[in-house]
């Protein structure tokens, strides 16, 4: 299983770096939205390896992972024509949902360290 893991990050890692290199004349959206692309699943691979994790840093991690996930077709189109990004949108994703996810998931884990 970890042979697995490490080839899936490995492919991801030398897409993310390529799409990365690409970005150097463009806007600093598109910067930010490729380094988001690099480097938040460097960070959620850190927490899997150096597990136990306390969850008010494992919870803001995992649903900062979600637009990652979900959001990788509009992200990639931020980085191919950085003119799709909003002005309100920070790295492609609603200011509202960096503010109120980052406060809400920050609490939610909290509670569960304080819980369990």
């Amino acid at each position: 299983m970890r042979i697995v893991l490490i080839l899936i990050v490995a492919a991801w890692g030398t897409i993310a770096l390529l799409t990365f290199a690409t970005t150097s004349n463009k806007t600093l959206d598109a910067k930010l939205t490729a380094a988001y692309l690099l480097a938040w699943p460097v960070l959620a691979v850190a927490l899997f390896l150096n597990e136990p994790v306390p969850l008010w840093l494992a919870v803001p991690t995992m649903f900062g992972f979600l637009p990652w996930f979900l959001a990788g077709p509009h992200l990639y189109a931020i980085v191919r024509d950085p003119s799709r990004s909003r002005p309100d949108e920070i790295i492609g994703i609603p200011r509202a949902y960096w503010k109120w996810g980052g406060i809400g998931s920050i609490l939610l884990g909290l509670a569960f360290d304080g819980f369990v």
